[in-house]
């Protein structure tokens, strides 16, 4: 074997782990994607109260201290 034929090796090797590196980095986002979206659904707009629950708590907060006369 000469020196080219060891570049086109390297060449080659160097290719399939960029190929399989890029397909790892691919997978790890689309999982860590769903994972996200598995524990932040309850908060997304759209699902029950469209992820409002804590303005709506304000809101009667705000409304309870108004009732009471707290307000300054």
């Amino acid at each position: 074997m000469d020196i080219a034929d060891y570049i086109g090796l390297t060449a080659t090797v160097l290719a399939i782990l960029g190929i399989m590196g890029a397909g790892l980095v691919w997978l790890v986002r689309n999982v860590v994607r769903e994972e996200i979206a598995k524990a932040t659904k309850s908060i997304q707009p759209g699902y029950r109260n469209g992820g409002e629950s804590l303005a709506d708590l304000a809101h009667k907060v705000d409304k309870l201290i108004q009732h009471v006369g707290m307000d300054n």
